[in-house]
């Protein structure tokens, strides 16, 4: 026979994987969107003929040039910035694809 504490727990863990579901499927939008939008300002940025200044260090530049030290321009990126492991990979590879 289930208590009223147990009818509680369930109706608490239910409902927070609810919440979790729904903020999972926020996130996964919010991430559409904002590549839409990344996109967008890069043809734009194209299209006018506007040039962004690099945020890797010269010391992270240097060390990207090097095709067997990609991992360590890696991670010296994410030390001197403190991206996460995704944006750190996509602005190195973006480096080396536009220095080769």
């Amino acid at each position: 026979m289930m208590t009223v504490t147990d009818a509680v727990i369930y109706t608490c863990l239910f409902t927070i994987v609810l919440i979790t579901f729904s903020l999972q499927s926020s996130i996964k939008q919010l991430e559409k969107k904002i590549k839409r939008m990344d996109l967008s300002l890069s043809l734009l940025l194209n299209r006018m003929e506007i040039e962004v200044p690099s945020q890797l260090s010269d010391r992270v530049k240097q060390v990207a040039l090097d095709p067997y030290r990609k991992l360590e321009a890696i991670k010296l990126y994410r030390e001197e910035t403190g991206t996460g492991l995704r944006e750190a990979k996509e602005a190195i590879e973006e480096f080396i694809e536009h220095n080769q």
